[in-house]
């Protein structure tokens, strides 16, 4: 199955010109890379002469430059690292598994092969094609229906949070976590410290504002006092205090054609590709809002 990723980065390594660059027999002791202006046809011909350009829109266009052959097909991708092209009667093959082989590309490093009998033939990739970038969802513009959707407002507590209970790392319940904490305890392995640190997520109270902002609140540690809290405040460190709460994180969030989307503020970069910052809120089939990645699920106060 080809995720989102998958197709995208086949998009972008496939769309442009190439054509071929090296052979390699496969009966040859050696496996060496003949270059593909060594082989050429009864009329002198060699295969740097064919060129094979890809489209976004699935389109293919291979050329006989000497000959001036055009002849327009289509292409797709099949797995993370195949595809399979038809271009008609280019090859002038009847329907066969050698016609099949050749229509069939490998992604081999920064190259494409496919197979002419005995013989595997490597393309090259010549010029770079055009591939539409997709639309941030941070630039979408919210309609004014958008903007008056707002069912998501309110405060929200942790119903799950991120933990080990019998071994099993995953989201749990406050109490599965705490009785888990228990037997540790109990066992000597943790203190009293260590459980309440562990249970400190579910103190947090997450709020969606009608501004459009995600407010993270956590209870100020004890023994803090107003002059510590004044400080922290003056000097940047926490935004916002009150109730016995500080405001541990701010993000926005905003509606787009019925979904709603959460700004993560990080920079993210997936094999040298950027990455959105921004996440689909969505909810479990107990109603639970998945949120900060996965790593905890809310519930409407």
């Amino acid at each position: 199955m080809l995720d989102e990723f998958d197709i995208r980065r086949g998009l972008k390594f496939i769309v442009g010109k190439w054509q071929p660059d090296y052979f390699v027999n496969a009966f040859s002791d050696d496996l060496a890379h003949i270059p593909a202006s060594e082989f050429k046809s009864d009329d002198g011909t060699d295969f740097t002469a064919i060129t094979f350009e890809f489209f976004e829109d699935k389109r293919l266009t291979m050329t006989n430059s000497k000959s001036g052959k055009t002849v327009d097909g289509t292409w797709e991708q099949t797995d993370m690292f195949k595809y399979r092209y038809t271009v008609g009667d280019f090859f002038d093959i009847p329907d066969s598994s050698m016609l099949e082989s050749i229509q069939t590309l490998q992604m081999q490093g920064e190259n494409l092969v496919f197979s002419l009998g005995f013989v595997a033939v490597a393309l090259k990739k010549t010029e770079e094609g055009t591939v539409t970038e997709k639309e941030d969802i941070g630039d979408i513009q919210p309609t004014e229906e958008d903007m008056n959707q707002k069912d998501i407002v309110g405060k929200y507590e942790v119903a799950k949070s991120m933990g080990m209970v019998n071994g099993k790392f995953g989201v749990f319940s406050k109490d599965e976590i705490l009785a888990e904490l228990n037997k540790r305890l109990e066992a000597g392995e943790i203190d009293e410290d260590e459980v309440k640190d562990s249970m400190r997520s579910f103190d947090a109270v997450v709020e969606f504002t009608d501004d459009h902002k995600v407010k993270t609140w956590m209870k100020l540690p004890e023994g803090v006092s107003e002059e510590e809290i004044r400080a922290a405040v003056e000097a940047g460190e926490i935004s916002e205090v009150k109730d016995g709460f500080f405001a541990a994180a701010e993000n926005p969030w905003k509606c787009l054609n019925g979904k709603y989307y959460v700004d993560s503020g990080e920079h993210r970069e997936l094999f040298g590709e950027v990455q959105s910052s921004w996440d689909e809120i969505t909810t479990d089939e107990e109603g639970l809002i998945d949120f900060s990645q996965g790593m905890m699920k809310l519930r409407k106060k």
